[in-house]
């Protein structure tokens, strides 16, 4: 399910708690994920291209989502060229997220009318997406950069801009608010979402649990 409207498609990550962000060699794994996320309200999610077979198990997932969880939104992650982003793109992703600013992953996320979340570390960067046009991008990696006063510091520049902080977000009501309190508009979370132990062990049920305490927690 192609959202042909960016804006809508940023409207819909910005309504979201936080967004996950995950990967996996195994599709199965990667749909046992998606679902519990689904089922505990998320509507959003970000599979991260890490794998040499990331792109096989993406096509995968998005046929899994059709048929399975039809309000789910499937964005791919890392994306760091022009040749991954064309090849997400004709698969059916619904919105990309870099880790880079590069003009021709805008150029082509533009023609394609497909949301493109940049990945910004410094006011240089985000100053080039919002020429651009662009208004969400991700600060990343947000923790080393400098936490919630690098949030603070850049929001004063750019008060019409949505940040989404990535790198090194805990998991946790306190942490979550505390960048939330510093100006970002969303949080991506990754690993620390879903334990390793749980993961090894196929304990959806119990990282569902996780997911569940979590997102009560945070209305």
């Amino acid at each position: 399910m192609i959202i042909s409207n960016p804006l809508k498609m940023q409207e819909d990550i910005l309504k979201e708690k936080f967004i996950p962000l995950f990967t996996n060699t195994d599709a199965e794994v990667c749909k046992n994920i998606m679902r519990i996320c689904y089922e505990n309200g998320i509507n959003v999610f970000e599979f991260t291209d890490r794998n040499e077979n990331s792109f096989a198990v993406f096509k995968e997932l998005k046929d899994y989502r059709d048929a399975a969880l039809p309000q789910l939104k499937i964005g791919v992650g890392t994306i760091k060229n022009v040749a991954q982003a064309k090849l997400f793109i004709e698969a059916g992703a619904d919105f990309l997220i870099s880790p880079v600013v590069l003009e021709e992953i805008y150029l082509i996320c533009q023609e394609k009318k497909i949301l493109w979340i940049p990945g910004c570390a410094t006011p240089s960067e985000i100053a080039l997406a919002e020429n651009w046009g662009l208004s969400l991008v991700k600060i990343f990696p947000a923790k080393p950069l400098g936490g919630y006063s690098y949030i603070e510091a850049i929001k004063s520049v750019f008060p019409k801009m949505f940040f989404m902080a990535t790198g090194g977000v805990e998991p946790n009501k306190e942490d979550i608010e505390k960048w939330y309190e510093a100006g970002v508009s969303s949080v991506g979370l990754g690993a620390k979402l879903f334990p390793k132990e749980m993961l090894s062990n196929h304990e959806y049920g119990k990282m569902s649990a996780h997911l569940a305490t979590l997102i009560s927690h945070l209305n």
